[in-house]
């Protein structure tokens, strides 16, 4: 089947701090992944002011919580598969995710 013809797609997961070294591993695992980005980023909003129970003291005065943010191109199908395994195993562990089709991707 030609790679140009297979639906690829963008997955953006935002999680806890305390999971990063979890997913890094669970992702370096994944023949389907051939490479992911990650970076520290903050969370704001009503969610997270909403569940002040699960905020450090200093994140409710800062009004937001550190998370780390991964990002992975691969197939949608594979992608989709990553995000199934990840509710199973991750379920109520405050992750957010974000899959969205990718129109153009390649080395420059």
């Amino acid at each position: 089947m030609n790679l140009d013809t297979i639906p690829q797609g963008l997955l953006i997961l935002i999680a806890p701090v305390s999971l990063e070294e979890v997913l890094v591993d669970l992702l370096l695992q994944k023949n389907e992944i051939s490479g992911f980005t990650s970076s520290n980023v903050s969370g704001h909003g009503r969610h997270h002011a909403e569940s002040s129970s699960q905020l450090s003291m200093l994140e409710q005065v800062a009004g937001r919580q550190k998370r780390v943010q991964l990002m992975m191109h691969a197939s949608i199908c594979e992608l989709q598969s990553l995000v199934a395994e990840l509710k199973q195993t991750f379920s109520d562990a405050g992750m957010h995710y974000i899959l969205m089709p990718v129109t153009e991707a390649q080395p420059i």
